[in-house]
């Protein structure tokens, strides 16, 4: 294909894999393409596909059927992202082309012949999640997590904390790492991202002048595990913040996927980067509140380590925005396991806690655990634990709520 020809990028992952698509429009850009919002005006589609759950992977498969059956005869279509390394027989039964994973931008090089390497090329922007704009609009269900729910009796309640947990407008985005130090025994990340790779500290302190030069006031961190970065260039995420801190400006810092065991180890040093005010957001999912079911996940901490860095940052810093993360269903989860998980709910607050069920992917160690729990069970649990976020997030919703108001205010 010539270099005026025009190309459709979308995804339907996390921030990582929309900032890597991104950086992928960027690099057509930058070697003389034309880029589309309408991918039936494509001359190839890229469809960067997600596959950490069996959720995500459904959705992925939907979306390759929908753009293989709606595109243009002439169009070329290739898949890539996690889906292609953690599954991709299952792609294979739907679709015969070309695919590859999200860390292998630099394939477009030899691909398209490209001037301009992939190497080179950063991104600090997320490419919109697919929509198809077919979808039914006066549908009174909605799906979160495959689970079908009303949205009318959780909108309400979940619309301000998806806001605060948004990468949205005045937030300006650096992936400054991929892969992860962790091998959990649930997690596919691993299998598609690999061992971790972090961006120089030069490199980021870089687009961080470049987002303040165009005014941005919040910068949000973004990797696999934020928490490990630096460990493979013999440094850590403090020095890194450390740096960050020293230039000049008046903005703030979003911390997304610290891995708890890099939170709890590096507490003393982090807590006086909270002291100086710069951070804003923390993600840091505990996943479960049972320490023998942390240990099934190969987690690497104790729930009384992790409630005791969470009791610090409500108590030093409750201007601090805490999201969390919990499982329900991992397999051998007995109710008082289960319970655990609900108690950490009960002693702890968070802004925002998002809860899934456990689904096995294919090639990890929980996949072939026995003691795998019924899908009965597992939505029961759901709801139950769904139910006691909604109290839980109340706990800090009006300083939250406060905040995230005068941040909206600020970028108006």
């Amino acid at each position: 294909m010539k270099s005026n020809s025009v190309v459709y990028v979308t995804a339907n992952g996390c921030p990582e894999s929309r900032i890597d698509s991104a950086r992928m429009v960027k690099l057509f850009r930058k070697n003389g393409w034309k880029v589309t919002n309408d991918f039936r005006k494509a001359d190839i589609i890229f469809f960067n596909a997600c596959g950490l759950t069996e959720d995500d992977e459904k959705n992925s498969l939907s979306i390759i059927n929908y753009l293989k059956t709606k595109k243009n005869s002439s169009t070329k279509f290739i898949v890539w992202g996690c889906l292609p390394k953690i599954n991709n027989s299952r792609i294979r039964e739907i679709y015969q082309g070309i695919t590859f994973g999200s860390d292998d931008l630099t394939r477009l090089d030899e691909m398209f012949a490209f001037e301009k390497k992939a190497k080179n090329i950063h991104a600090n922007f997320l490419i919109p999640i697919f929509h198809s704009g077919e979808e039914d609009r006066n549908s009174k269900n909605s799906r979160i997590r495959g689970i079908l729910v009303n949205p009318l009796k959780l909108m309400k309640k979940y619309s301000v904390a998806q806001a605060i947990n948004a990468y949205g407008p005045g937030i300006f985005p650096i992936k400054v790492s991929t892969g992860c130090l962790s091998n959990c025994s649930y997690c596919g990340v691993k299998l598609s991202r690999g061992n971790l790779k972090s961006k120089s500290i030069d490199s980021i302190i870089k687009e961080v002048k470049e987002g303040l030069e165009k005014n941005y006031k919040e910068f949000g961190l973004i990797g696999s595990d934020v928490g490990a970065y630096g460990r493979d260039l013999g440094m850590n995420l403090v020095i890194l913040l450390r740096e960050i801190i020293k230039i000049k400006g008046d903005f703030k810092i979003r911390l997304r996927n610290i891995q708890p065991r890099f939170l709890i180890k590096m507490m003393p040093e982090l807590r006086q980067i909270f002291q100086t005010g710069k951070i804003s957001y923390l993600s840091t999912a505990a996943e479960s509140g049972n320490d023998r079911i942390l240990s099934l996940m190969n987690r690497g901490y104790t729930i009384s380590n992790y409630k005791e860095v969470i009791h610090i940052l409500n108590k030093e810093f409750p201007k601090i925005m805490i999201r969390n993360q919990l499982m329900v269903g991992f397999p051998t989860e007995s109710e008082e396991d289960f319970k655990d998980t609900c108690r950490l709910l009960d002693e702890m607050s968070f802004d925002y806690v998002e809860v899934y069920m456990f689904q096995s992917r294919p090639g990890t160690r929980a996949a072939e655990m026995k003691g795998q729990i019924n899908r009965k069970t597992k939505i029961i649990r759901y709801y139950r634990l769904l139910m006691k976020t909604m109290f839980n997030e109340r706990k800090r919703k009006k300083a939250s709520l406060l905040e995230y108001k005068k941040r909206l205010e600020s970028y108006s």
